[in-house]
């Protein structure tokens, strides 16, 4: 056996994930309400998720198509030139994969004994309460003003940008982000 044939090469073509092309790929939902989707190459995958690579930096880009095994079948970079009711419903099921809700206003926050604070918010998806850990384990800044919390369950909140929120709000995360 010669070295050439012990290595392994650097860039692996064969299990590469393929990047689709927006312009050819149609997606729908079957009788069941699973998402099928036909690749530019004419193959139809169905029972399929869409999971974006970047869930809070670019969650509408580089879109991964898996299989029920979860193995990446197909990698989506730009949605924008698919058809408008196939990129409506992939956008909608990457939303669903990471529900992540936007903080708009932060109405109150409690620390408590322990390291605990409670958290009582407005988002995007209505009013909510949590409870987070000590800021180095549950806030991340993903850019100057945006910024990503966990909760004690694991539960992620996203602020898209502190600047903008109202008077109260910000002076609630100068203290507690």
């Amino acid at each position: 056996m010669s070295a050439d044939d012990n290595s392994i090469s650097a860039y692996d073509t064969e299990n590469q994930v393929p990047t689709l092309d927006g312009s050819g790929v149609r997606a729908w939902l079957d009788d069941q309400g699973q998402l099928v989707v036909r690749f530019p190459d004419g193959s139809e995958h169905a029972n399929l998720r869409v999971v974006p690579a970047f869930p809070v930096t670019r969650p509408h880009e580089f879109l991964y198509f898996k299989d029920e095994e979860g193995r990446e079948i197909g990698l989506l970079a730009d949605p924008r030139p698919l058809n408008r009711e196939s990129r409506d419903l992939i956008l909608d099921q990457a939303d669903q994969v990471y529900f992540m809700p936007r903080i708009t206003r932060i109405i109150r926050v409690d620390e408590q004994s322990g390291g605990i604070a409670t958290w009582e918010v407005e988002t995007d998806r209505g009013w909510s309460k949590f409870e987070m850990v000590a800021r180095s384990e549950s806030v991340w800044y993903v850019g100057r003003d945006r910024v990503l919390i966990r909760d004690v369950d694991g539960n992620r909140y996203l602020i898209e940008d502190v600047s903008a929120l109202d008077p109260r709000s910000r002076r609630w995360s100068e203290l507690y982000l």
